[in-house]
């Protein structure tokens, strides 16, 4: 179990995009907070506004797939499709 756990942890098709949604979501909510000069917790676990944290998320997932796995792989069109889905979404939003 505990090397299940370390294998999760150490992923890094995990742990890039989680961190990179945190960073996003965190510049939005300092942002907010300067332009506003009010605290606005929903910010930092809410969805919506620009940058968009989702389109990061699969932005950098799909990049990674490519560097590690190879453009060539069934699984970068994956990525790269589900990428290009959530970044059209997001542009209409």
């Amino acid at each position: 179990m505990e090397n299940n756990l370390l294998t999760f942890i150490q992923n890094k098709y995990i742990y890039v995009p989680f961190l990179l949604w945190f960073g996003i979501q965190l510049f939005k909510l300092i942002y907010d907070l300067v332009t506003t000069k009010k605290f606005n917790f929903k910010r930092i676990l809410g969805a919506g506004g620009m940058p968009s944290s989702h389109s990061a998320v699969v932005a950098s997932l799909a990049t990674l797939v490519g560097k590690y796995e190879g453009v060539g792989t069934p699984i970068f069109a994956v990525a790269m499709v589900v990428a290009f889905v959530v970044m059209y979404d997001a542009c209409r939003s």
